[in-house]
């Protein structure tokens, strides 16, 4: 199979390594799906689940909107 063939989201391996269950865009198949493509082109960063650095579902730097880093810090009331 060529990349092009294979699943994004489980990268051709029929289950997803992160939640240890089959793969919901290619049925546990392996292969490319147009939901698969879909959903990587518009997938929210999952690297909270890891190093908050590097998104385990494409391998990329970590695109959050936002950083959790909140511009305005609210003291507690008292």
């Amino acid at each position: 199979m060529t990349d092009s063939d294979i699943c994004g989201v489980c990268k051709g391996v029929g289950t997803i390594e992160l939640i240890d269950s089959q793969c919901p865009f290619c049925n546990g198949t392996g292969e490319n799906s147009t939901a698969a493509e879909s959903y990587m082109k518009s997938h929210i960063c999952q690297c909270i689940f890891l190093d908050r650095k590097m998104c385990p579902i494409c391998g990329e730097k970590c695109h959050h909107d936002t950083p959790h880093r909140p511009k305005i810090r609210i003291s507690p009331i008292n």
